[in-house]
């Protein structure tokens, strides 16, 4: 998401890893852009050093965008990284299903408000919410006013289910809450802050749980335009010369992908059995596309990594097709062949376990609800925990899975970033 969206903005950017950030990248740079995702998983790859480079950086004067996950791993919650003062809402008292298209109210004083509407419309993607009392470093940006379009809870959409209730809609979402077992009722984001900046020794963080990165999210696209320009600028005025680079996107790097003919072969078979999974769940009803790149599944089973999975497999074989050529890349070391060939068996496995669980959690939910971590049986019980874990930050087979996907995925667009224009076209 924020790749493409920082590309269609025209912004120069450099993909970076905790590793980079561990060796002392950011002192080269003005910005850091921290995209969504599990803030316990950022946490455990940054590592004590990675935290420390990342806190020197925004107390001597960088700027940290955080969208999501990325806001909520500033915070001082658990399994954060404790550079703001608020911290993250307890699960009983905010709204923790929240997903599409939701109107904010920003601070028309604010630089970055500028030549904005004072209410517009940005996308959320199951955001937690801000806890604390403001102080003297913490300025809000954006404020929760209306549900859109396309706003959901759960498995509902709120302009329908309200629209179909009228006057009796508070007790009918008090209804559902005692059904569903969570909180539902718009209301408890409503009104509530959606972004905020925070100080911190000369540096400024701006945290918003607003997927403002989100693809073709007009309105939400050109407020992160603005807020990187604003943090460009005051991180410009406290950061020395030879901090202020603002390289393009990894242009002239060397790539490490592992090269070997059987790469995009291996790749798309991985891709066809991720597809297969996602059609079978088509025809059994259990999930359909929202968007071109994200699921809306039936509550109490897991959609997001299965989408994901096809998504992160679908652009690692176009990807892979455009950079991953003998003539490109030198010889391939000797484990070329066996990254691909693991990732494929990995795959393969997943493929075929999740088709028993995904069936037989379709069977369980006919006799009542179901969630994604309550038990169920034993075998719906022990295929979760292999395939995802026990927790929702997704672990198991799918995390192995995923922790190659990522490193293979950013190896690729670096690679395409590091090849000529003839070099892509021929």
């Amino acid at each position: 998401m924020c790749v493409k969206t920082l590309t269609q903005l025209k912004l120069p950017f450099r993909l970076v890893t905790s590793q980079d950030i561990r060796e002392g990248v950011l002192d080269h740079h003005r910005v850091i852009v921290v995209p969504g995702g599990w803030a316990a998983h950022k946490v455990e790859e940054l590592g004590p050093v990675g935290r420390n480079r990342l806190e020197h950086f925004v107390r001597h004067g960088g700027s940290y965008l955080g969208f999501c996950g990325g806001a909520g791993l500033a915070l001082s919650s658990p399994h954060s990284l404790g550079l703001a003062s608020l911290r993250r809402k307890k699960l009983q008292e905010r709204l923790p299903s929240a997903s599409g298209e939701v109107w904010i109210e920003g601070n028309a004083h604010h630089p970055a408000w500028t030549d904005l509407p004072g209410l517009l419309p940005v996308t959320v993607w199951w955001p937690s919410q801000f806890h604390g009392s403001a102080k003297d470093e913490v300025t809000c940006l954006g404020t929760y006013r209306a549900a859109g379009k396309d706003f959901m809870v759960a498995d509902i959409c709120v302009k329908d289910f309200e629209t179909a209730h009228g006057e009796k809609k508070a007790r009918a979402w008090q209804d559902m809450e005692n059904t569903y077992g969570i909180n539902l009722n718009p209301e408890k984001l409503l009104l509530d802050t959606a972004i905020v900046e925070v100080s911190l020794g000369k540096g400024r963080m701006i945290l918003s749980y607003p997927h403002l990165e989100t693809p073709e999210d007009t309105w939400g696209n050109r407020l992160c335009f603005n807020l990187l320009n604003y943090l460009d600028l005051r991180s410009g005025e406290h950061l020395s010369p030879g901090k202020a680079s603002r390289p393009g996107p990894g242009r002239g790097q060397v790539p490490s992908v592992p090269v070997c003919p059987e790469a995009v072969p291996l790749l798309m078979k991985a891709q066809e059995m991720a597809e297969e999974l996602i059609a079978m769940g088509e025809r059994n009803l259990l999930w359909r596309w929202r968007n071109p790149w994200l699921l809306s599944w039936r509550r109490g089973i897991r959609g997001l990594e299965y989408g994901m999975l096809a998504i992160s497999l679908k652009s690692a074989v176009s990807l892979a097709r455009r950079v991953l050529r003998e003539d490109c890349f030198p010889a391939p070391g000797p484990s070329g062949a066996s990254f691909f060939q693991d990732l494929c068996r990995d795959v393969s496995l997943f493929h075929q376990k999740a088709r028993l669980l995904l069936l037989e959690e379709k069977t369980a939910s006919q006799n009542g609800g179901i969630s994604k971590l309550s038990a169920v049986n034993s075998l719906v019980d022990d295929l979760r925990r292999e395939l995802f874990g026990e927790k929702m930050n997704h672990g198991g087979l799918s995390r192995s899975i995923f922790d190659r996907l990522d490193r293979l995925l950013l190896e690729l667009i670096r690679a395409r970033e590091s090849l000529s224009d003839e070099d892509l076209c021929a």
